[in-house]
């Protein structure tokens, strides 16, 4: 079997998922959006976790987001966020076709927005400048990595954009790699943003899902939103029951998943022929520069060894998960090993 390093999001759910699943299907579904009781568990766990008021069961985390988005933008109004982040690089311009809304970018150090320059964006409306209705947060950081934003620059964001009376919006789909990285609950960073939204299905291993906190007013909301985008959908028990159990058995081994990132980068930047700088490993994504040979060449070659690694610009990107074992990580140097020496490249 191949050592699939391209996604968190490609990890099988575990046994007992399995088994809460099974379980769910055997029970009553709601008719109405929020009634069935195994997706109420869901999402009052979930709120409880992140010390929000309440929170939404959603198919995708870029669902989320943009649910975020629709609620704090009108038409023609913008949101501050920075280039690189995940609401503008890979969810296909939904804010501007679904919401209207434009980002306003502000330069960015692998996630962490530059202060002054997003106190700067929030100077208020006038004639020439659109309101600005949200700033945007990504934590981890994907396209640096899965860099991590810390906690006081997360709270200096916060006291900024509370004091200019902007809310701000936590895309957190690895929140809890972020919080297992620096040691704190993922509450603490969830409170430096007035909404959260994180995946069920990247490291926390569930088949499919999202979650969308906030306030009781902000979530009521919400369930018009995502019912007007299509996310309304149940029965969805069985999932629901599979992200339980993500909650409940699965942030604990995150730390796992990053020593693993660090073990294949240490070995990495052992090589020659590739470059790795195990320093900017913070989560369980890392970034390898190939030398000589294309990013395609290389993952060609490295797929006939049977592992899998995703083309990222110049880049390779390995991203570790609950079946990445000790031994895969071995098994992955050797490959890259064995293909860097030339005998399969």
């Amino acid at each position: 079997m191949a050592i699939d390093l391209r996604s968190d999001f490609i990890a099988r759910p575990t046994r007992e998922m399995i088994t809460a699943m099974t379980r769910a299907a055997e029970l009553p579904g709601g008719f109405g959006p929020r009634e069935d009781t195994t997706v109420a568990r869901l999402e009052r766990l979930a709120a409880d976790m992140l010390g929000h008021a309440d929170a939404l069961f959603c198919p995708t985390c870029t669902m989320a987001n943009q649910i975020a988005i629709h609620i704090r933008c009108r038409p023609g109004e913008s949101f501050v966020t920075e280039a690189e982040a995940h609401v503008v690089t890979s969810e296909s311009a939904a804010a501007a076709a679904l919401s209207g809304a434009m980002p306003r970018l502000v330069p960015a150090r692998n996630g962490a927005l530059d202060i002054a320059a997003t106190a700067a964006a929030l100077v208020g409306a006038d004639a020439q400048r659109p309101r600005v209705g949200v700033i945007v947060v990504e934590n981890t950081h994907v396209r640096s990595g899965g860099r991590v934003v810390g906690l006081g620059h997360m709270r200096m964001v916060a006291e900024i954009a509370r004091a200019a009376g902007v809310p701000v919006h936590l895309d957190g789909a690895r929140l809890f790699n972020a919080a297992s990285a620096l040691g704190v609950p993922a509450r603490d960073l969830a409170a430096a943003a007035d909404s959260v939204a994180f995946n069920l299905n990247k490291g926390l291993a569930a088949p499919l899902g999202a979650i969308l906190a906030g306030e009781t007013d902000f979530i009521a909301e919400a369930v018009r939103v995502r019912q007007m985008f299509g996310g309304g959908w149940r029965p969805a028990g069985v999932p629901a029951a599979a992200g339980i159990v993500a909650l409940e058995t699965m942030v604990g081994r995150l730390a796992d998943d990053r020593a693993r990132a660090r073990a294949l980068a240490d070995g990495l930047a052992e090589l020659d022929g590739i470059h790795v700088d195990p320093e900017a490993v913070e989560s369980n994504i890392l970034l390898v520069r190939p030398g000589s040979a294309t990013p395609d060449a290389l993952i060609a070659a490295l797929a006939r060894h049977n592992v899998l690694v995703l083309p990222f610009g110049p880049f390779l990107r390995l991203v570790t998960h609950h079946e990445i074992t000790d031994a895969a990580v071995a098994e992955t140097l050797a490959a890259f090993r064995t293909v860097l020496s030339g005998v399969d490249l």
